[in-house]
């Protein structure tokens, strides 16, 4: 197989050069990218997250100078070992193994493409190794009952300069109360909200493609109607969630509202509280007040009962580690 050599460009991105890159087929490399990326149709998040890491894989390949139609298992493997060690350009620490097997399986699904595509005989990625990690632990930090309780407090009693009081209130309800995820908040649109059996309901679009209604209950409703009452006039037609420019939220100010409001509500480490922590504070909030596993299943959304459960066994472990029992007999001998 024989590809047009790699041009350099110094006004271009590195791996844009790759894009232009011809294949045994005719196309485009950049035209096979897209028409890949275009197969995650039931999934926004996914298509984002595997075009970011095979954009990183290319620079790689390009500030290295080699094709990547042309590398084999040494090769990826090279790229899969520095990505262990890489900084995660939010913290300086190493990528978690969860990220690094996901831009890993990113890159092999690509390849696989390419392959179903007859541009390459074989996948280059299949046999490379992947880190390893327990799936049954989960780092995301949550916050007890009490705490979100006083998150929600505190998302009232202040303006924000970006969202708006009330879409900053309407969202972190939104976020405990109904334990939705981020992509799935920001994506909501006015056409989602709708009635039934004299109840105020929303359409939740997951991932995957499939979709589930959630009730409103009486409070939140209450605040959606606030929210509605003040919505910036000429403000995306569509979009549920606006800011008060009138533009559709993005999951970058859920994440920084989360975030300011747990410090402002006296949460400790709150920069390790994430939209994904309030899912995990609903699920557990929920479980205690004697919500059954399949009903919390779906609420969540999962696909099957085992994810609920990854859920519940993180928060049970901690709350349930004998060291209580132990630290409590230790004290009282020492009184």
């Amino acid at each position: 197989m024989t590809t047009q050599p790699l041009e350099t460009n110094p006004t271009r991105p590195e791996h844009e050069v790759l894009l232009a890159t011809s294949t045994r087929t005719g196309h485009a490399l950049g035209h096979l990218v897209a028409a890949w990326l275009g197969s995650f149709t039931e999934s926004t998040a996914t298509r984002t997250a595997y075009q970011r890491d095979l954009r990183e894989y290319l620079a790689w390949c390009a500030r290295r100078e080699l094709d990547p139609l042309t590398l084999r298992l040494p090769e990826v493997q090279m790229y899969a070992t520095e990505l262990a060690v890489a900084p995660n350009p939010r913290t300086g620490r190493p990528l978690a193994a969860k990220t690094s097997a996901r831009k890993l399986a990113a890159i092999s699904s690509w390849y696989t493409f390419l392959v179903r595509a007859d541009v390459l005989d074989a996948n280059p990625a299949r046999d490379v190794t992947r880190p390893r990690y327990d799936r049954r632990h989960s780092p995301t930090a949550s916050v007890t009952e009490g705490q979100a309780s006083t998150m929600l407090a505190a998302s009232r009693d202040r303006e924000h300069r970006t969202l708006g009081r009330e879409c900053a209130a309407l969202i972190m309800v939104f976020l405990v109360d109904l334990g939705i995820r981020v992509s799935e908040l920001c994506q909501a649109d006015l056409d989602d909200l709708g009635q039934r059996d004299g109840m105020r309901v929303l359409t939740v679009r997951m991932k995957g493609g499939a979709v589930r209604l959630r009730p409103l209950p009486p409070q939140l409703a209450a605040l959606l109607e606030e929210y509605l009452a003040v919505r910036p006039d000429g403000a995306d037609s569509r979009a549920l969630l606006v800011t008060r420019a009138g533009k559709r939220i993005n999951r970058h100010q859920v994440y920084r509202l989360v975030q300011r409001t747990a410090d402002r509500a006296g949460v400790p480490m709150p920069e390790s509280i994430t939209p994904h922590s309030m899912r995990h504070t609903f699920n557990t909030i929920a479980r205690q007040r004697g919500a059954a596993l399949e009903d919390r299943r779906d609420a969540l959304g999962h696909s099957s009962a085992a994810i609920t459960q990854l859920y519940d066994h993180v928060a049970l472990s901690v709350a349930r580690d004998p060291a209580h029992l132990v630290a409590a007999a230790t004290a009282d001998r020492n009184l």
